[in-house]
């Protein structure tokens, strides 16, 4: 890897983008490959850009470390890099509006490690220790840390081995001792991007006595895969029109949460009132439409967009991440920053919003992290 990272550093500091980029800045980044001893750095000062192996000559306001092969999967845009960062793959510190500032030049970076691979001869990967290779794996294909299903069966757990099922059963009863979910009310979902399969809440079993064997593991066309296992969440059709139009999407979070469905039903909006409010714009809502039906999905689906929630009015609420862990915190987000809305409300005061700008700049990075 080291050859590689000679002939990157080697074509960054004559690169016209990134020289581009460096106008009017004064950006210094530090990279460490944790397993390989190595160190790297870029400088972008005043239209120049300084890059070399070793430590920088001042500190850095941004750094990473990560192993060689997941810094090696985001540099070739294998690996999405604020996933690896939430997924604990790849580890930051530093000035977060600068690292946000980084991503103009992400698809240049892609681009000159590409050709510095090539030159190089490529890598291989394949004699690093089994323990690597899978947390590689895990940061590629399950940004929540899951465990990759073996061809056509759903059996992870089946091999004594934790996996989707177990990380279901946890979160659901952390959001069911929150109050998210009720007995009988609310799912959750969770795929592995690898074999496209969905592994989903149960149908009709008390939140309260949740056990991972009763998951249900589902193909792309809602068949179970795994037929001693309970009857699938009647809303089943939702997450998968979800997963369908949103790649990025690993994991689905349907909450029947007090708060939120109190602002649908009032038409009260969703406004940032606070830093972790301001992550999302204002959340679409859904007109009542009968729960688990195809119409719910598809229209779920539609208006969710690109976004991280949606209101079901008369319902409750949706919400997905690249990780079963984050879909639940945005869910707790919304529900609390909606009780905190309701409340003002409640006492007849208007809740004051964050300045625009600082709002844009926190919808940002909330886009970075979904």
């Amino acid at each position: 890897m080291q050859r590689v990272l000679e002939r990157f550093l080697d074509r960054a500091g004559s690169d016209p983008a990134l020289l581009e980029f460096a106008t009017g800045r004064d950006l210094t980044t530090q990279y460490t490959v944790t397993d390989l001893g190595l160190d790297f750095s870029m400088t972008f000062l005043d239209g120049v850009v300084i890059a070399g192996l070793g430590a920088p000559a001042r500190p850095a306001q941004v750094r990473m470390k990560a192993k060689a092969e997941v810094l090696d999967g985001i540099l070739t845009g294998r690996i999405n890099g604020n996933r690896a960062a939430m997924s604990g793959k790849l580890a930051f510190m530093g000035d977060v509006r600068l690292a946000m500032g980084m991503q103009r030049i992400q698809a240049d970076m892609v681009r000159l490690y590409a050709a510095a691979r090539e030159d190089a001869g490529g890598l291989d990967f394949s004699a690093a220790p089994v323990a690597g290779a899978a947390q590689v794996a895990a940061a590629a294909g399950s940004p929540g840390g899951h465990t990759a299903m073996g061809d056509g069966a759903c059996a992870s757990e089946a091999q004594g081995r934790s996996g989707p099922s177990d990380e279901l059963t946890a979160v659901v009863a952390e959001l069911f001792a929150a109050g998210l979910f009720t007995a009988t009310g609310g799912n959750a979902s969770l795929r592995d991007s690898q074999t496209g399969h969905v592994w989903i809440t149960p149908s009709q079993v008390s939140k309260g006595t949740l056990r991972a064997e009763h998951m249900v593991c589902l193909d792309d066309q809602g068949n179970a895969l795994n037929p001693d296992a309970p009857a699938p969440s009647s809303e089943w059709p939702m997450h998968l029109a979800i997963y369908k139009v949103r790649p990025d999407v690993e994991a689905v979070v349907h909450a029947h949460a007090t708060y939120a469905t109190i602002l649908g039903l009032a038409g009260i909006p969703f406004s940032p009132i606070t830093a972790e409010a301001a992550f999302f714009k204002d959340i679409p809502r859904v007109p009542f439409i009968m729960p688990g039906s195809r119409e719910l999905a598809v229209a779920t689906a539609k208006a969710l967009g690109d976004g991280a929630a949606v209101l079901l009015q008369n319902h409750g609420l949706v919400t997905v991440a690249g990780s079963l862990r984050r879909a639940a915190d945005v869910a707790g987000i919304v529900e609390r920053v909606s009780e905190l809305i309701w409340g003002c409300h409640a006492v007849g005061k208007k809740p004051p919003v964050l300045p625009k700008e600082m709002v844009a700049l926190l919808q940002e990075i909330g886009r970075l992290t979904v």
